[in-house]
């Protein structure tokens, strides 16, 4: 999936930059690829966004499963207690059932024990009547004396009582049971009450439970959904970066290409101008030169003249006198003093400023020597212990917002702006020699892109935008378009 996504996204790249060649007359003259490096600059702002969202929903859908792991257990546990009152409540409903149906037992015994004395009573009472005892004239009748007539009433009334009371005995005796009864099964209701109102809780845990495991299986689903699209979204990211070092490679050697003529201008330019000048000053120098030689000429006349006068002696003849000669040597029209090494003492030794295929950089903020993260891999504790790979150098220290970035060498102003790509305001700058430099997360910069500046050149200052967890300067060094260790080129 990875390596078709590749072929499909580098095929479509081709034909951009075909088309755009075909646009420009089929040579680089004057290309500019800004837009294709915006373009995926954009692009790759989009993935890290998406990446970014993805991390944050993972770190959610992971926290959701956890979560409700955690519930899970609460009401498992809760669940397990409930479990154990609806069983105890069982036990209780058990052994009322038991005392119940004892009692029951115990009341129907007591009953049949009443009628039973009822019925003894009954018999006694026909026996008596058929024997003609149930009034107080055949007790009399029957009696021998008048004791004996007090014993058999007395007996009588006895009798009557032990059975009366002996019947009461028994109906309290049943009221209670019935009483016991009764209230056995008040607390039977009362149990069976709360036994459907625990296993209504149990259901409703139960059903709390399920929605649990439900949300943590759809957590895990989207969790390894999202595990399952990080790949891709880093093996289209990695194409992208790609693509986006390809074409910056490119507007390099544009740039590099573009420089080395206006420095062949230049030069030419310096080499008429100079050539000018210098005929100038040759034209110069030779009329000056002239121009002593007539005054030396003059002067030297003037003295011969002068000397000649001298030695003029007048005498007594007259008609004679003596003029000395007058010997002198002009250099007037002759060749300069100098020969043939004379223009090389004006010619230049103009260096080319641009270029700098050395490694002689300078550390970019003069004010901050310290340096948090470096260059490699590291973890990122903000983000939930993610790792990745560090591409530069991290510079800051306590309180540097707003110091100075200066340029780690001179060169060319490609990129100056907050291009949307995570380094938020920041400066590249093009070093000729396929050399570029890095300076990102600034609060703002002071160049635009063209500008040519020289090293140490302040081109902004600390800052904290783009994907930045506190103020600081993130510096990179790219060779050829690749990232490399910025401690080969700087030290603080």
């Amino acid at each position: 999936m990875k390596a078709t996504m590749k072929r499909i996204f580098r095929r479509t790249v081709a034909l951009t930059l075909c088309a755009g060649l075909i646009a420009a007359g089929g040579s680089f003259a004057g290309a500019d690829y800004s837009s294709q490096i915006e373009e995926l600059e954009n692009r790759r702002y989009q993935l890290a966004q998406e990446k970014k969202q993805a991390e944050a929903d993972l770190a959610a859908f992971e926290e959701g499963a956890r979560e409700s792991a955690e519930y899970m257990e609460i009401y498992d546990e809760k669940m397990h207690i409930q479990e154990e009152e609806i069983t105890n409540l069982k036990e209780q409903i058990s052994i009322l059932d038991t005392d119940i149906e004892a009692t029951s037992r115990l009341i129907a015994s007591k009953e049949v024990e009443i009628a039973q004395d009822i019925e003894d009573f009954k018999q006694r009472l026909r026996v008596m009547y058929m024997e003609g005892s149930d009034s107080l004239a055949s007790i009399l009748v029957g009696s021998t004396d008048f004791y004996d007539v007090l014993v058999r009433t007395e007996l009588m009334e006895r009798v009557s009582r032990h059975d009366n009371q002996m019947i009461d005995d028994l109906n309290t005796k049943i009221n209670e049971l019935i009483a016991e009864k009764d209230k056995l099964e008040e607390d039977m209701t009362a149990l069976e009450e709360k036994k459907a109102d625990s296993e209504e809780v149990l259901s409703e845990l139960q059903e709390t439970y399920n929605d649990h495991v439900e949300m943590k299986a759809y957590y895990e689903e989207q969790a390894q959904a999202l595990r399952e699209r990080t790949p891709e979204m880093m093996a289209e990211a990695d194409d992208v970066e790609e693509e986006l070092q390809k074409y910056i490679r490119l507007q390099q050697e544009e740039n590099e290409r573009l420089e080395a003529e206006r420095r062949a201008r230049e030069e030419k330019e310096r080499k008429e101008r100079e050539e000018r000048e210098r005929k100038e000053r040759e034209e110069q120098e030779r009329r000056e030169r002239e121009q002593r030689e007539r005054e030396e000429y003059e002067a030297r006349m003037a003295a011969a003249q002068e000397e000649a006068d001298s030695y003029y002696q007048p005498s007594e003849d007259t008609t004679s006198y003596a003029e000395p000669e007058v010997s002198y040597s002009s250099t007037y029209g002759q060749s300069d003093e100098y020969g043939d090494d004379y223009d090389s003492l004006y010619e230049s030794s103009e260096s080319d400023s641009y270029s700098s295929g050395s490694s002689d950089f300078i550390w970019p903020c003069p004010t901050v020597y310290n340096m948090t993260d470096g260059y490699g891999y590291r973890t990122i504790d903000e983000e939930g212990g993610s790792s990745d790979f560090h591409k530069g150098i991290d510079i800051t220290k306590p309180g540097c917002a707003g110091e100075k970035i200066v340029a780690s060498a001179s060169g060319k102003v490609i990129t100056a702006s907050n291009t949307g790509n995570g380094y938020g305001i920041h400066v590249v700058i093009d070093h000729g020699g396929k050399i570029a430099t890095l300076y990102a997360h600034m609060s703002e910069c002071t160049v635009s892109v063209g500008d040519y500046v020289e090293q140490g050149q302040t081109i902004g200052y600390i800052g904290c935008t783009g994907y930045a967890y506190g103020n600081h300067c993130h510096f990179e060094v790219r060779v050829n378009g690749q990232h490399t260790d910025p401690l080969n080129y700087v030290s603080m």
